[in-house]
This record gives structure tokens, C-alpha cells and sequence, in this order.
């Protein structure tokens, strides 16, 4: 550290603006000045990216886990999922875990239909009964075919 000025380090401190290219997965794929000659090409295949990742294998890609709430809770949140469009029923498994990735409870396992939104309600408590201790968890959704989607949720008492 070259020393602070206003509780800013000095080597945060640039004259020179930067641009960032992320990617759907949230990594940089590119940086570099507003005016670099690879900025367009970046652009243009971040968005190409973007496009086939939401045309996905078609329905998986559509499967959303939406934000619990309310968030924060106490004693109680509620998890929602939407399923696309499909034929039949789809297996779920839609878990609360501790931030080390242990399984607190499981919340469904089972068959759901397909182009529907569903609701369930975690009350805190693990795969016993008994009440968790306050502090953050995530919801992970599993559905057939597609990668497991996660959102966190902060338990208060």
C-alpha cells in the first residue's frame, strides 16, 4: 500500500478508466481502456455467450429459483420455484444448506409440474426438528437436466 488519502489506498487511485467484460457465469472475461481495440469483440461474444446460455437445452434452461422472502426472516421464509413449460412432471430437490454446503433440511424431493410456480415454507428448523441458529443459509433447487441453482437467505432471532 502506497499510503491513503480520504481512507482510500493510493494504489486504488488511477487517472486511467477500465472497462470489464463479465460473463454470464459472473467471470471477467475481458479488460482493458473504454477505447482497446478488443472491447467490441468482447462485447460481442459475451452477448453471443449470454444467448446460447439462455437458449440453454431448451426447458432446463428456463427452471428458475426465485429469492426466498421475506429475506431476512424470522421464523419463517418462504422459497419459490418455477418450472417451464414441459411434458409431464419434473423430479425436484430443493435442499437449505449451511454455508459449508451441508444439507440442513430438505425441503421437497418428489415429482412437480412442469409450467408451474410452486411455494414452500422453511421454519427454520434442520432435518430433525430442531431450530437452527441464526446466520445465512442457501436454498438449492435441483431440477432433471440442468444445473443446480442457489439463492441465500439470512436467518435473524
Amino acid at each position: 500500500m502506497l499510503g491513503n488519502q480520504n481512507g482510500i489506498p493510493d494504489d486504488y487511485n488511477t487517472n486511467m478508466d477500465y472497462v470489464f467484460v463479465i460473463g454470464g457465469d459472473g467471470i471477467i472475461k475481458w479488460r482493458g481502456g473504454p477505447n482497446a481495440a478488443g472491447l467490441g469483440q468482447a462485447v460481442t461474444s459475451a452477448v453471443g455467450e449470454l444467448a446460447t446460455a439462455a437458449a440453454g437445452d431448451g426447458i432446463a434452461a428456463r427452471h428458475h429459483l426465485l429469492p426466498g422472502y421475506p429475506n431476512p426472516f424470522n421464523p419463517m421464509t418462504t422459497i419459490a420455484f418455477e418450472l417451464a413449460d414441459g411434458s409431464g412432471d419434473l423430479n425436484v430437490n430443493l435442499e437449505v444448506l449451511d454455508l459449508r454446503g451441508r444439507v440442513v433440511k430438505t425441503l421437497v424431493s418428489g415429482s412437480f409440474a412442469s409450467g408451474q410456480r410452486h411455494e414452500v415454507t422453511w421454519n427454520g428448523t434442520d432435518q430433525s426438528g430442531r431450530k437452527v441458529p441464526s446466520g445465512t443459509y442457501m436454498s438449492r433447487l435441483q431440477v432433471e437436466g440442468m444445473e443446480p441453482q442457489a439463492r441465500m437467505m439470512t436467518l435473524v432471532k
